[in-house]
């Protein structure tokens, strides 16, 4: 009996210890991927991110671990520079351009209509700027990404620059 109930001791007290280092921040991403935005901080060293976005007339998800540096980092200011990557899938119903060749008229671009599942690596690299005395947190990150449109067409976009705010609060 004695065992257990020092089992279950240090169970809750090394739970509430770490639940106590996490920070997390929801709000919004306005770029070429816009949408909802989740993350979680732990240590300021690392991040899982989730975004929620819609792009090219569709919905996907994206998931992202990053690896969290202080850029400046004093009692007053709290301004982070982060990189990582992740992947993301999810439909799109838009239009692409695709870049062919005539013997009469050289080069030229036609407009494809891509509907259907899209699978893709991304990169991320970005900083955040946390307000000390309001919970508000801006971001300016750059997220270039590779994806396989309908099992048949590769898409790369490395111009996928966001901005964002958030509203940050930790565990206590």
């Amino acid at each position: 009996m004695k065992k257990v109930a020092i089992i279950l001791i240090i169970l809750s007290l090394s739970t509430s210890s770490i639940a106590q280092m996490y920070e997390k921040q929801v709000g919004l991403r306005l770029g070429v991927t816009s949408g909802i935005s989740g993350k979680i901080i732990k240590n300021d060293r690392t991040a899982i991110e989730g975004i929620l976005g819609f792009r090219d007339g569709g919905i996907q998800m994206y998931g992202l671990v990053e690896s969290y540096h202080p850029l400046i980092k004093t009692n007053k200011t709290h301004w982070m520079i982060y990189f990582g990557g992740g992947a993301h899938m999810g439909y799109v119903n838009g239009y692409m351009k695709e870049r062919r060749w005539s013997n009469t008229a050289g080069y030229y671009y036609e407009e494809i209509k891509v509907v259907g599942m899209v699978l893709g690596l991304d990169g991320i690299i970005g900083t955040d700027y946390t307000f000390n005395k309001v919970p508000i947190t801006l971001t300016l990150e750059f997220k270039p990404y590779l994806e396989l449109q309908d099992f048949w067409n590769f898409k790369v976009n490395f111009w996928d620059v966001g901005f964002g705010i958030k509203y940050s609060f930790k565990n206590r």
